[in-house]
Parts: structure tokens; sequence; C-alpha cells
């Protein structure tokens, strides 16, 4: 079967790049029986990748959602359609796979909550390479940033995005459409000007009902964005943004004194900070907290919610996660991903 993996733990990761390129980013790892060990996807690939794995073994679902193939035909749709899922592997009692059942984009159930990326940014602190594409654009392997961002959330059941778009926003338009080949509703926000991270906000024309996320369109993440969500409405937050533990080493010793005696030495020391990651989950209410037709930052708006002792919390994300806005750290991602064939 197209779909079908059988499983060897010494295959290179870039022989299973390939494999899932050919099966269109999902494969059914089976034993020498036909029973089914476990599933591995794209975004699988691309996690385990960024987190340091380096087999199959290693990036393997092995827990994954399956359907019994003793139901019926109406009960196995209506079960696949609840997964969110494009495939899903229908194996017998004692695990044996039967066959990929295939669920189009059309009829998967999505999630309601809307997505909006900032990808308006001039990125000019990559210099030559934002020339002729705007910065969400840049290529990391076979996609654009901002695809392998959309896919993310895709895999998640979230599929409403809006692009907030200014720099060479028609090479965005272009690349994109409206979304529905990748199984997306891709709306577009045009800045006249730039607005800031959270002026353009105010320009979406739409009234949301559900809380919504907030992502630059520079980062690379292997969030669980439901996970996310959930977060945030367990605290029953206004606004939730997440953080990234980043660790600094002074390339100098630190002399500690007390009116000229030396209390102590500490050499070259770390410091550890966490950082704003740039990844945001906000309630409808937070857009009418700001101005309109005026440049307004995330980070206003947040001081603005904590003075008045709204409800704002920090999700700390573990996953991995860069700002490619330098230079130095977009190649570095890019390498990884050629390197893999992702």
């Amino acid at each position: 079967m197209k779909h079908t993996l059988l499983y060897h733990s010494q295959m290179p990761i870039g022989e299973l790049a390939r494999r899932l390129e050919e099966s269109d980013g999902f494969l059914a790892v089976v034993n020498e029986d036909g029973r089914l060990l476990g599933v591995a996807s794209d975004g699988d690939l691309r996690r385990g990748i960024l987190n340091g794995l380096s087999s199959l073994g290693e990036i393997l679902n092995t827990r994954p959602a399956v359907i019994q193939s003793h139901t019926d035909l109406r009960q196995r749709e209506r079960r696949a359609l609840g997964l969110r899922q494009r495939y899903v592997p229908i194996v017998t009692h004692d695990m044996r796979l039967v066959e990929v059942m295939e669920v189009s984009p059309r009829d998967r159930m999505t999630q309601p909550n809307p997505v909006v990326i900032m990808a308006g940014g001039l990125g000019r602190r990559l210099g030559e390479l934002t020339r002729e594409v705007p910065k969400p654009m840049l290529p990391l392997g076979h996609k654009p940033i901002l695809q392998i961002i959309v896919e993310s959330f895709l895999e998640y059941g979230f599929s409403e995005f809006y692009f907030c778009v200014n720099y060479k926003s028609e090479v965005i338009r272009e690349y994109f459409g409206d979304g529905s080949a990748l199984g997306a509703h891709i709306h577009y926000i045009e800045e006249k000007h730039p607005m800031g991270t959270a002026g353009p906000l105010t320009l979406i024309g739409k009234r949301f009902e559900h809380p919504f996320f907030v992502m630059y369109g520079d980062l690379v993440t292997t969030l669980n964005f439901e996970h996310l969500l959930h977060f945030h409405q367990e605290r029953e937050a206004l606004a939730t943004l997440c953080t990234h533990e980043f660790s600094h080493q002074l390339p100098y010793g630190i002399v500690n004194t007390r009116n000229s005696r030396v209390l102590s030495l500490e050499e070259k020391p770390y410091f550890n900070y966490f950082v704003n990651a740039g990844i945001y989950v906000l309630d409808p209410a937070v857009i009418d907290m700001i101005p309109r037709n005026t440049h307004y930052d995330m980070t206003t708006l947040f001081d603005s919610l904590i003075e008045k002792d709204d409800p704002v919390h920090a999700y700390i994300i573990n996953d991995f996660w860069v700002d490619i806005g330098q230079v130095r750290d977009y190649e570095t991602t890019r390498r990884v991903f050629t390197e893999y064939g992702i």
C-alpha cells in the first residue's frame, strides 16, 4: 500500500523523509506480520529532527488513533471525522493493518479558533535574503516558513487563517491563494502602513467568537497548539503569551563587592531568562482595547492588560523554538531542513 512502511530500526532519517514525500506525508509503519507499530507524518518527522531525534524508532508515534475494521462504513466515517486527521489506519482486533483511510479536507472537522499570522515585516535584519521575498516566504527545505507554520496549525485542526501582510504581499497571495490547496481558509489583512504587531488586529472585518491565536511569521516551533489553547481556557485568561527559556553566558568574570571589599568571583556566569516567544492566545474582547488606525505593538497591549490587572498568563514552550529573524539563525535552521530533505 502507498501509505505503508515496513519497520526498520536503522532506516536513515533522509530515507524516511523521502518515503513520506512519496506518500503525501503519512505512513503506517508495520512489522513483518503486518501489525501496526505506529505512524509517521511530516509533522512527526519535523518535530523529531528539530528536537534532536535521529531514528525512526524515536520519531514514530506508537499510540496513533485507529479505527477497528469490524465497524461499519458509517461508523468509520463518523470516527474519522472526529479525529480531524487526513489519514487513519484501519486495523483488526490484533492490530493487523487492513487499509489506510483518507478523509478529504472538505469533510474533516476543524477547530473554530482563528489563527492570525503577522507576515508584513520588512525583514531588514536579513539583508539581501529579503530583497525579493518577504521574510515569512524564505525557504526551509522544500517549503517557505509560512507554509510550515500553516501546516503545523492544520495538524491540530485549526484551519481559519488571517495573514496580516504588507511588504511584498503579492508574493504571499500568489503562493497561497485562498488556502484551499492546503485544506485551509486564508483571508488577507492588508496594512497600508506599518501598524506594529497588534495594530493590524483592528483591521479584521469580523468579530471573532472564540479565543484566537496570534503568531509572528518568522518563527519555527514544534509547539502543540492544542495544548496551548487548553492552557488559556483552563486559566480563564484574557490573554496568554508564550515564553521560551534563553540562556546567555557573559564573556567576562564578575566581581561581587561591598564597599570595595571583594566578596566573590564568578567566572563567565550564565544568566537564564524567559523571553517573549511571539505566540499568543487572545480573547476576542482584547481587540476592542487596541486603538484604531495607529501603530501599536503587542508588548504595549500586554502592558496595558497587566496594568489593569486583567488575567494575563504565560505558557512556557519546552519544545523546539527559533526566531529566524537573524541571518545566523535562519541559515542554521535551513541547513537542518536541507540535510534531512524536509
